[in-house]
């Protein structure tokens, strides 16, 4: 993931002004630089509750030592610095001093963010930062993008989380039924009645693993249009992408699939469920979450 330079686009509108939030990320998709961070290692082996994250460069190293810009009006100020190398052409050490000419810079920002483990409600743990409140300032900004940023270096991708460690999902519209709805006609009302009841206000079967990482990839690709279905006890998140003519339905939870269809042909008006919706002329994919890698090459293919 590109670094972000436009913070808001992914707060503004979307976390109300006021809002407890988090930034973070899922420690089953570290890269390289995440994976090898002393300081994370510490972390998943319980060692800290919490470090300061720094390093030798880029957004770790700006976060202790402060990222500085160029200071307004621009001008240039003359620094002298001793220059010293040994010359195998005159087998000897060369010496002295020179005048350079550079940019008068100031501090932008040096933030010195913590990060720590929490678990989700699903179980799933993640690293995340120091709590937010949504303000539309360019300060909030500041520090919101230097942990976005953050985040990418050491993940491939950020997300925002609630107070509760969700998941928190650009939505633009609402529908009043559930999206896909679990189970189908065949079962006893009586037996409906229990699952919900067991999904909505107990602990159990239905507790699974999530994965922040589905949900970053498919934000991530810029969808139209996000629907979240209410009521009901199997919900789906439907991303719109008109450009690429796709339809795809996501689940919050791990342990069920995600739907895909063709958008220009998907008839918003014909009831699916799990067991009807291959049978959709629309329908283009289903696939399951048992393996996050060939989830993500499924899925990104239809991209």
């Amino acid at each position: 993931m590109k670094r972000i330079n436009n913070p808001a686009k992914y707060l503004k509108g979307i976390i109300p002004p006021g809002t407890q939030y988090f930034i973070g990320f899922g420690i089953k998709d570290l890269t390289g630089l995440g994976k090898s961070h002393p300081g994370i290692q510490e972390l998943l082996m319980g060692r800290k509750p919490s470090i300061v994250l720094t390093g030798k460069k880029g957004v770790l190293r700006e976060n202790t030592t402060g990222k500085y810009v160029r200071k307004k009006p621009e001008q240039k100020t003359s620094i002298w610095k001793h220059i010293e190398y040994y010359s195998t052409k005159w087998e000897k050490v060369i010496s002295y001093d020179r005048e350079f000419s550079i940019w008068e810079k100031e501090l932008l920002y040096k933030f010195d963010l913590e990060l720590s483990v929490v678990k989700t409600p699903q179980d799933e743990l993640i690293l995340i930062f120091p709590k937010f409140i949504m303000e539309d300032s360019p300060q909030h900004y500041l520090k919101a993008g230097a942990a976005m940023n953050l985040a990418c270096a050491l993940s491939n991708y950020h997300l925002m989380y609630n107070t509760e460690f969700e998941p928190i999902i650009p939505v633009t519209k609402f529908k009043d039924k559930s999206i896909l709805p679990a189970g189908s006609a065949s079962r006893p009302v009586a037996e409906k009645l229990e699952i919900i009841e067991q999904h909505l206000g107990t602990e159990g079967e239905y507790e699974s693993t999530g994965n922040s990482y589905r949900f970053a990839v498919l934000k991530e690709q810029q969808p139209d249009d996000v629907t979240i279905g209410k009521g009901g006890f199997n919900e789906y998140l439907m991303f719109e992408y008109r450009n690429k003519d796709l339809l795809v339905f996501e689940n919050l939870k791990s342990g069920n699939a995600t739907y895909l269809f063709k958008l220009s042909t998907f008839n918003p008006n014909k009831e699916l469920d799990k067991q009807t919706a291959s049978k959709a002329p629309s329908f283009l994919k289903r696939i399951v979450h048992e393996n996050i890698d060939s989830w993500s090459s499924k899925v990104e293919g239809y991209f």
